[in-house]
Parts: C-alpha cells; structure tokens; sequence
C-alpha cells in the first residue's frame, strides 16, 4: 500500500513538473526579451552614431541579460504556476486529486521543490555571475558614452570632428568620393588670431591606410602671417594652387577601453561577502571620521577666546567702596596682606581702565593689538568651520555608501526569495479562479510583477534619500507580495473565492433599501 502511495506521489510530481517547466522557459526568455528592449530604449541615444559594431553590441547585450536574470525569473515562476494550476482546476485534476486525499499543499510541494532550486539559482547569478556581467557591462558603456561621434561630412554643414579643423563641403556626388564647394578653415592658429582658409570648386575626400584624405584641386589659400616689422600687422596672403592635399588622423575616433579596476568600487560589481567586507570598512571609516569632528569642534571651541573677568565685585579692603570691575570667579583674591604702594599703583591700573559695568581684560590691550588679534581670531574660526562642514559632509557621504551597501547585500536575497512568493501566489490564484491558457496568468503576471517593480523603485529611491531603513527598503516588495500570497493560500485552502461577487451585490442592494427606507 505504501508503495502505490509512493508511485502515486511519483507520478503527481512528475506530471506537475513535467507540466511547469515548458511555461516556465517560454515565460523567463520572453520577459528577458521585454527588460532587454526596456535597457535599449534608455540608452539607445547613447549608442546611435557612435559608429559601434554589431559585435560589441551584442557583447552589451549579453553581460546585460546575465544580469537582468533576477528579475526575469519572479515573473516566470508566477506565470508558470498561474498556467499550471489553472489548467489542472480547469480540467478538474485537482478536484480528483482533493477526492482522493490528496490536499493542495501536497501538490504544490513539487513546484515548491523547483522553485527553491530556482531560487538558489537566482541568488548564484545575483552573487557570482551578476557582479562581473556588471562590470564588464558598465565598463563597455562607459567607453560608448565618452566615444566620439563617428566621422559625418554632410552638405552644407560645417563638420569639426577633426581637432583644429572646420570643413563645409558644399555637395557630396553619388560615389561618395567627388566633392564640390569645399572650405576648409584653419582653427589651429586662432589663438593668434591668424586667419588660414582653403577653397575649391571640386576635389575628392576617401580613407587610405587609417587616415581620411582630403583633395582639392584648382583652389585659393587665403592666410595671415604676423608681420616681424609691425606688431600689429597681419599681412594677407592669396595663393593659388592646382592640387591640396591634407590628411587627417582617424585614430582619435578609435575606441579605447577603460580599465575595469575603475568601476570595481560600486556595490553592483561586489558579491555577497564582499559587500558585507566593504560595510565593515565603511564603519570604521564613520567612526574615524566621528573622531575627528569631535576633535575639530573641539579645537573650534577652545580657538574661541572667551571674555576674562579680571575682577568679581570684591570689596576695597581700605576704602570700604566696591571695585566696578570683573574677576574669574574660581579665582579667589585676598587683597588684605598687599603693601600699600602695591595697593595704590595697582588701584591706579584699574582706574584708569574706562569701566562701563564690565571690563574685559582684552580692553587692557591698545586697538590695533585687539583688531588683529579679533581677525586672527575668526580667520581661525571661518578655518575650523569649514574644516567641520567638511568633515560633516565626508561622514554623510559615507552614512549613504553604507546604505547602498546594506541594501545591495539584502537585495540580492530578497529576489531570490521573491521567486517562493511567486509561486504562492501564482499557484493559489490558478487555483481559485480556475482559467488556463497563455491569456490570463499573462494578465496576473503582469499586474504583480508590475506591482513588484514598482514597489522595489519606490523602496529603492527612498532608501537613497535616507527615508526608510536599508535592509527594510530590501525585503518591502516581498513582505508586500508575501501578504498577498497568505491571503491567496488561504483562500485556495479554504475552497473560497477570493471575492463573493454575490455577496457584494446583496449588500448593496440592501443598503440600498435602508437608504430608500430612510428617505421615505
């Protein structure tokens, strides 16, 4: 008995496997097709007449692919399982199979099997494979975006691709090689302000061994010369010739390739470990740079020279009339054993002191000692400002890295993860509503991965501007859909529809006829 069991089992995950894998495939490369035209349309302007090859293009589009497979594969994993599971509730299997004892989550356990195998799947690419597809991506764009423009000499346009130089060509003949009203001017004497133009009624522009050469027959030079007799002078030169011939380096339209090293430090190009590595080097960066605000606000503080009392309302021990001046109040004074002569010639300084309730001893000093002590004074405080504004921005810049750090790290779990709750979402869904076919599990994946997308840019731009925690910003697309899928699981446990339609009605038609009642 307990062997039909097994075989039965057997054949169930067989069929259910069998049955999720062909949907699955066809669902993973038609949405990596859709994400792939979605990358091409955002940079198309960055790779049109750039003069790219087909092959370094179809590299892009390789590394790119490798790393949109993370996103691809929630999608597929939902319409798979919405396909599945509809077809089956369609064609009454999963009622045979509830009749037989068979309950949905024994079902489902196959599916779920794949799934986690999917989703270790997802989690390798994001950790291993996606870093490097990232950097040798990010490398190859880098290089598209700072080429230059491809060399295009069209009619009547100045064209000044090459340095130095501004050609107008005014027509172009069907060879592609005759050219008719040429000007080409001279920039490189400009700074000089030395005027050299070429002009020609025909000639021929063609590439011979890297360069592009420019012909022209049957012209006038037009130049100036600085004249060694006049400063000011600039004599005019008119010279004709019968053949000008000028050639220009195309080596500077060559692409050339960045180093890769360069781009190594953003978070996309980093595994798992070494991103947790990079968020223990980060916090001891924002500890160290903590230091050394305190420090400097310190040094700030103390650089501030603060109003010394000299002295505290203390009472003349021989003419019983209290002195009107300042003294530190930690500074105890007995005036009582000072000698007379002492006394007086000390009476005689505070004296002649203008006092208006309060003397600081800085008034002692004459004015221009004070004016240049006041303006040593704040151009040290204007310096230890700026020196913690800087420091302040350094730790901020480094409390964002972090961040960026934190959610990466957890990103990349998370989508893995996203897989799981696709498939309980999908499969319940297939269940409650009974549909297979392409058309509406197309229709569902749609709608929860255009929800998931959106709710991971949400998430992502808040947790850059600082608004929401890092780690939760991560997981809050999947706790999201995760609420969804307990909600749909429980419904399909529990044989109910997700909305009782007729219910509704009745409600409305009832509160209705209360409002009518009311009203009469």
């Amino acid at each position: 008995m307990k062997k039909r069991w097994y075989e039965i089992g057997y054949q169930i995950d067989r069929l259910l496997v069998s049955s999720f894998i062909p949907p699955f495939m066809m669902a993973f490369f038609i949405a990596l097709f859709v994400l792939i035209m979605q990358f091409l349309w955002k940079f198309i302007e960055d790779i049109i007449g750039k003069g790219v090859g087909v092959p370094l293009i179809m590299e892009m589009f390789f590394y790119k692919s490798i790393s949109l497979f993370p996103l691809a594969l929630p999608i597929s994993v939902l319409l798979a399982s919405v396909m599945v599971m509809g077809n089956m509730a369609e064609r009454f299997e999963l009622s045979s199979f509830k009749s037989a004892g068979i309950s949905l989550t024994r079902v489902l356990l196959p599916l779920i099997a794949v799934t986690t195998i999917i989703a270790g799947f997802s989690f390798y690419c994001s950790n291993t494979i996606i870093p490097i597809a990232n950097l040798k991506y990010q490398s190859r764009l880098y290089d598209i975006r700072n080429q230059r423009p491809t060399l295009s000499i069209e009619p009547g346009v100045f064209n000044e691709d090459f340095r130095g130089y501004s050609i107008r060509v005014g027509k172009k003949l069907s060879d592609k090689k005759t050219i008719e009203d040429i000007m080409v001017y001279d920039d490189s004497q400009r700074n000089r302000g030395e005027l050299n133009v070429v002009t020609a009624q025909k000639g021929e522009m063609y590439v011979d061994n890297g360069a592009f050469v420019m012909t022209l027959f049957d012209g006038n030079q037009y130049s100036e010369a600085e004249s060694s007799d006049k400063p000011n002078a600039l004599p005019f030169t008119i010279s004709h010739f019968k053949e000008w011939t000028r050639k220009f380096d195309l080596s500077e339209f060559n692409m050339d390739r960045t180093e890769e090293d360069q781009f190594k430090s953003h978070q996309m190009m980093k595994s798992a470990r070494q991103i947790a590595v990079e968020i223990d080097t980060l916090n001891e960066q924002i500890k160290l740079e903590n230091a050394n605000y305190t420090i400097r606000y310190l040094l700030l503080r103390d650089s501030i020279v603060k109003p010394k009392r000299v002295f505290s309302g203390t009472s003349d021990s021989m003419n019983r009339r209290p002195i009107n001046n300042q003294f530190r109040p930690d500074i105890q004074l007995d005036m009582s054993p000072i000698p007379t002569e002492r006394y007086q010639l000390v009476k005689r300084i505070l004296d002649s002191i203008p006092s208006a309730g309060a003397v600081t001893l800085i008034s002692i000093f004459p004015d221009s000692y004070v004016k240049d002590k006041k303006s040593r004074i704040v151009n040290n405080i204007i310096m230890q400002q700026s020196t913690i504004d800087r420091t302040d921005r350094s730790i901020d810049n480094l409390k964002l890295t972090k961040r960026k750090h934190v959610y990466q790290l957890h990103w990349k779990f998370s989508l893995a993860f996203a897989c799981i709750v696709m498939l309980m979402i999908g499969g319940p869904m297939g269940t409650i509503v009974r549909k297979g076919g392409f058309g509406y599990p197309l229709l569902v994946s749609i709608l929860f991965f255009t929800f998931f997308l959106m709710s991971n840019i949400s998430s992502q731009k808040l947790n850059d501007s600082q608004k929401m925690d890092p780690i939760l910003a991560a997981w809050f697309p999947v706790i999201l859909l995760s609420v969804v899928a307990a909600f749909l699981t429980y419904k399909a446990l529990n044989d109910s529809k997700v909305m009782d339609f007729d219910k509704l009605k009745t409600f409305i038609a009832r509160f209705r006829n209360g409002s009518k009642e009311v009203t009469a």
